[in-house]
């Protein structure tokens, strides 16, 4: 994937679904949102839009839910749902971020049974086999691509600048012979291919069968894209490492044969460790350590090693889905992205992103928020600055079992946090270890940013939020300092409703010292209130903190 003016494009971002009931319905469990208020919902979003606009995302993927906004026979309905996703991608196109949309998907559902669409995963595999399904499924993707967004001007979906990946499906599935049979319309397409290409109805010839109509699927779908004049390249989902064990490497070659210009996976460290455990369980979870299993996710080829087969090196690859699963240290994140880029990944999006105002009420296995999870968010920015600066296809290693020190990247499990530094900028999770200071540059006195938590040589900070840096050409700093986030009940269980899992603390202040050549006992503070700078109290560069913003001059 290129740019237009040829160079190599990343992509680094989140997974954003404001625009779902399902997303709304996890708030509306906490009592939040109701009664349901169009301008509040809007409001949320933008807020939303500004926090990930400050940890530098510049993708954003929508699991499109089409039983919210459509009928039986897949026609749109006009609801709040269909609204809100307009104002999602108008409000990503506004803000310069590239969208990718995934069109068919079970989660969600608000209209029940009067949609074309079930919630249920194991109807999944007719949505490429099933005719009738198929023709709902045409008329509902082709109705959205020429969708008039209100918010855009009344420009259509598929011309939108900002769209740059569509996917069919999210997280195809795949029949068995055994399971075929309770599906008489798609065991009819089996049965009828057998006789028409004179097969025996054996396991040999199921396994052709799925390959070739998995294949003829996906190139029908690349070429429905293009005929509705749809210019962003089609992904293909290859789903979790180990899929080709679970599912089969027949519908792997049907990939690599297709004409999909991307594949896309998904990376969950933690995932199958945590499948049906419960409780407390779930605390171990997110303290093992992952560098083993991104290591063999690498090595093996049945994980995630087929992507760099030969019979995929002329298809872009992404990531449609990654998190640190029930896991709050913060080391995970650069070290994926470097895995990321081993494998010619260029795209990813974090599934994913807690929308302000439910934040503070959610306990997950995927809990990303750039107030309630500091230290994951300063690891994120980080791990975005690897994306962009990591060759594609360098070989996959680490320093060892537990640490990893490469390029401008510094990365502890052990330590639990990580940090990026270039000289021109700082990013850390956690006051800086002095393994880290050793390892990185030293901040240049023409500094860009600072991205931190806790103390470094440049900085002392007592709060637990995150702070960002920006340098004034010289002439000073502006400083964004963030709440104090404490997590007051365990992050891995669920929550009562209205119970709070993460208090935000604003009320508190904590010393702050610059220590950076040129602000010496001269320089003033100001604080920014009701819209205007206001000087404050200090010590040269030492001043004590709320939330809010800051400038020192020298």
């Amino acid at each position: 994937m290129v740019y237009q003016d040829g160079s190599e494009a990343v992509l680094w971002g989140v997974n954003l679904q404001p625009s779902l009931s399902w997303e709304y319905r996890r708030m509306a469990n906490h009592g939040l949102h109701e009664p349901f208020e169009m301008d509040a919902y809007k409001a949320m979003i933008d807020e939303a839009y500004d926090e990930l606009e400050l940890m530098g995302c510049n993708l954003i993927r929508i699991h499109l839910s089409p039983g919210d906004f459509t009928d039986t026979e897949g026609n749109l309905v006009e609801n709040q749902w269909l609204e809100l996703t307009d104002y999602v991608l108008a409000e990503a196109e506004k803000r310069g971020m590239y969208t990718y949309l995934a069109f068919l998907n079970t989660l969600g559902a608000a209209r029940g049974k009067d949609t074309f669409i079930s919630t249920k995963d194991d109807t999944k595999p007719i949505w490429m086999i099933d005719p009738v399904f198929m023709a709902k499924a045409d008329r509902f993707i082709r109705q959205l691509l020429n969708r008039q967004n209100r918010f855009s001007g009344g420009a259509k979906y598929k011309s939108s600048p900002a769209l740059a990946i569509v996917e069919p499906i999210n997280e195809p599935g795949y029949f068995t012979r055994e399971e075929i049979e309770a599906y008489p319309n798609c065991l009819a397409v089996y049965l009828d291919w057998l006789k028409a290409n004179g097969k025996a109805d054996s396991v040999e010839g199921f396994t052709t069968w799925r390959a070739d109509n998995s294949k003829r699927y996906i190139n029908r779908m690349v070429q429905f894209f293009r005929d509705e004049g749809v210019a962003a390249p089609m992904s293909w989902s290859m789903e979790w490492p180990r899929m080709m064990e679970w599912t089969g490497e027949d519908v792997f070659e049907a990939a690599a044969e297709s004409d999909a210009e991307i594949v896309s996976v998904c990376f969950y460290p933690g995932q199958a460790a945590a499948y049906q455990k419960r409780g407390e369980d779930l605390k171990a979870i997110g303290e093992q350590n992952y560098f083993g299993y991104i290591q063999q996710s690498y090595d093996e080829q049945p994980w995630h090693g087929w992507m760099r087969d030969e019979r995929f090196r002329k298809k872009a690859r992404i990531v449609y889905e990654f998190e640190t699963y029930y896991n709050q240290t913060s080391y995970l994140y650069p070290l994926m992205a470097k895995y990321f880029r081993a494998q010619g990944i260029q795209a990813a999006a974090m599934w994913t992103y807690i929308l302000p105002g439910q934040a503070e009420y959610t306990a997950a296995a995927h809990n990303l928020n750039l107030k309630t999870t500091p230290n994951k968010t300063a690891a994120f920015i980080a791990a975005g600055e690897v994306m962009k600066s990591q060759p594609r296809y360098e070989l996959f290693s680490t320093t060892s079992e537990t640490e990893d020190y490469f390029s401008n990247t510094a990365l502890s499990y052990e330590l639990g946090c990580s940090a990026f530094g270039t000289g021109r900028q700082l990013i850390h999770s956690e006051s800086l270890p002095q393994e880290f200071i050793d390892h990185l540059p030293p901040l240049s006195e023409e500094f860009d940013r600072m991205v931190g938590r806790g103390d470094s040589p440049y900085v002392k900070y007592g709060g637990s939020g995150l702070y960002f840096i920006e340098s004034q050409s010289g002439k000073g700093v502006t400083i964004k300092i963030l709440p104090d986030a404490e997590f007051v009940l365990p992050r891995y269980l669920p929550n009562g409703r209205g119970e709070k899992t993460v208090e935000l603390t604003v009320e508190k202040s904590h010393s702050f010292e610059l220590n950076l050549p040129g602000f010496g006992n001269d320089c003033k503070v100001y604080r920014k209130v009701d819209g205007q700078w206001k000087r404050i109290t200090s010590i040269g560069a030492r001043f004590e903190a709320l939330p809010g913003e800051y400038l020192i001059k020298k």
